[in-house]
């Protein structure tokens, strides 16, 4: 699972990323009936859940650390403390279940179905420090598989990343025509070279297509030669582009905002970065940065399908991201994000394979 986020709930952005990646996925009517059935009772082949009790105060949780099998587990859990508290279970910055406004005294039952991996959890005040909940796989657990619903919390993070890129892109911009109205050669390279970079990250999310002809396109070219741009010649050829970049990058943006990056795109536009990557230099840095946050973002997802294929992929990441880059470095990482694709792939029944 992520590493737990170092806020107790998803940011606002976050929230209305989520709500609006939900409905876009599987519609309203889809998202009730999930919300609905969470609580239903259990289907033929499930077990039962098992009693785990927990205590909480306004510091901490006892105990701070538990240990369940995967599967469905329920935890009774009891305010001890002078004042009203919630308990949370998050897989980083995903709130997987919750109990709010537990009383005094009070003791509250959670049921949460589990899957192999690392949470946090809530103990008491939002800033006190974080239990941990450790859910080891089952051998008796059916293999597992995963649906479009799996999806919502990943696809609404990267849409709020590509947000966040397409916003240092236009602030790159603006700065890089302030320095080509002052004649600032330097300034013209070093801004464009930023604005390269936050194209770079998130360039996983744009289409072959775009990424070939077209405004996409031409800004791509544009940024990479206003980068290299040594000369008062260079900057007499640039200085009336800024405007014409600035259009292009807001269609870009406006462009991403309305776009839903499923895990397959995802990971096909990083199978697209990985192979591209030839030589250590600023740009590849940034695009090992944009695939850097997709792993991320997946990487819970596949180790509850392929845990040593998660464990490869990180550590190839690692090894890229080390450098001196190599081809067979990227290749490698290449082939794992293949394989991680295919795994994240939906089939005719709307479930992994």
């Amino acid at each position: 699972m992520t590493a737990a986020a170092s806020s107790g709930k998803p940011s606002p952005a976050l929230r209305l990323a989520m709500a609006g990646t939900a409905l876009i996925l599987c519609g309203g009517v889809a998202a009730f009936f999930y919300a609905a059935q969470r609580g239903a009772k259990p289907r033929p082949g499930q077990s039962s859940a098992q009693d785990v009790a927990i205590a909480i105060t306004e510091r901490t949780c006892e105990p701070a650390q538990i240990t369940v099998p995967a599967g469905k587990t329920s935890f009774i859990v009891t305010n001890r403390s002078q004042r009203a508290l919630e308990w949370e279970i998050l897989d980083g910055v995903i709130v997987v279940e919750e109990r709010e406004n537990i009383v005094p005294g009070q003791s509250r039952r959670l049921t949460a179905q589990l899957h192999p991996g690392e949470y946090a959890m809530t103990c008491g005040l939002l800033s006190a420090p974080r239990g941990r909940l450790i859910v080891k796989a089952s051998n008796d657990a059916a293999a597992p598989k995963l649906a479009l619903m799996d999806f919502i919390g990943p696809v609404a993070e990267y849409r709020v990343y590509l947000i966040g890129q397409s916003d240092a892109l236009a602030a790159a911009l603006e700065q890089l025509r302030g320095a080509a109205e002052a004649r600032d050669i330097d300034a013209v390279a070093q801004r464009a070279a930023e604005a390269s970079a936050a194209f770079a990250r998130l360039q996983p999310a744009l289409t072959d297509d775009e990424l070939k002809a077209g405004p996409i396109a031409d800004l791509k070219l544009a940024l990479a030669n206003a980068a290299g741009s040594r000369s008062e010649a260079d900057l007499a050829t640039f200085v009336k582009s800024p405007a014409s970049l600035q259009d292009k990058a807001k269609a870009l943006a406006d462009a991403l905002a309305a776009r839903t990056v499923l895990p397959d795109a995802m990971l096909g536009g990083a199978v697209r970065a990985a192979a591209g990557l030839v030589k250590p230099s600023e740009a590849s840095a940034s695009q090992v940065a944009g695939i850097r946050k997709i792993v991320e973002l997946l990487q819970p997802l596949v180790t509850r399908l392929d845990a040593p294929l998660a464990a490869k992929t990180a550590a190839d990441l690692g090894t890229v991201e080390r450098g001196p880059d190599s081809a067979g470095a990227s290749a490698a990482l290449a082939g794992d994000l293949t394989a991680m694709r295919a795994k994240l792939t939906l089939d005719a029944s709307g479930k992994t394979p």
